[in-house]
């Protein structure tokens, strides 16, 4: 499994440098349903890139963010219409490969049932949840309207931060790749603490009007 991960991401880092925006569209789109495959480095890699003046910056990052949205779309398109049944079937038989068990939806639709749409935006931040949280939307009949501004919003901030650090560090490949694995767990703990601030904020709110 290991191999196979490593053969796919090779691939997809040769389509980025080959075919430029349309690869980091295809890697986003990817990396939203199948989490095996990190998103960061090739976020970096486009910065690199954009420092070099072989792509422009923000349009890295638009054609990121939409791909980003169109995967996590397809997933809440399974939840959405196939339902809880065809939700927990797939994942019995794929959900290994992809980054979801039954165990983890479990988690996670308790989480979105406490906070709501906040959960979609801060549970992308975690890799290994961020298709459980577009199956979940899906399966629980978030607004499709509210589900998409969630993940536009939470995939942007994400991929300004991965473009610009390739951006900033330029040549310094190694240093990107070093530093992925210190920054997740300073930006999930930025997500967690910045959901109990929505729930507390909401919890003031809700006293005032009660």
């Amino acid at each position: 499994m290991g191999e196979l991960i490593s053969q796919i991401a090779a691939f997809l880092e040769n389509l980025v440098l080959t075919v430029g925006y349309p690869g980091i569209f295809a890697v986003l789109l990817v990396e939203n349903i199948f989490t095996p495959i990190p998103s960061e480095p090739f976020l970096a890699l486009a910065g690199i890139l954009s420092a070099r003046g072989e792509m422009q910056f923000w349009a890295a990052w638009f054609v990121s963010t939409i791909g980003a949205v169109v995967g996590s779309l397809i997933l809440y398109a399974v939840g959405h219409w196939g339902g809880e049944p065809l939700a927990r079937t797939l994942i019995r038989r794929v959900g290994r490969y992809v980054g979801i068990t039954e165990p983890g939806l479990e988690r996670g639709r308790e989480l979105f049932n406490r906070y709501g749409a906040a959960f979609v935006f801060f549970g992308r931040w975690i890799p290994v949840s961020r298709p459980a949280v577009s199956v979940i939307a899906g399966m629980t009949r978030l607004s499709l309207p509210v589900f998409m501004l969630f993940t536009a919003l939470s995939s942007a901030l994400a991929n300004v931060i991965w473009i610009g650090a390739g951006y900033v560090l330029g040549e310094n490949w190694q240093t990107v790749i070093s530093g992925i694995s210190r920054f997740e767990s300073a930006l999930m703990v930025m997500g967690v603490v910045g959901l109990l601030m929505v729930v507390g904020w909401g919890a003031w709110r809700w006293r005032r009007v009660v």
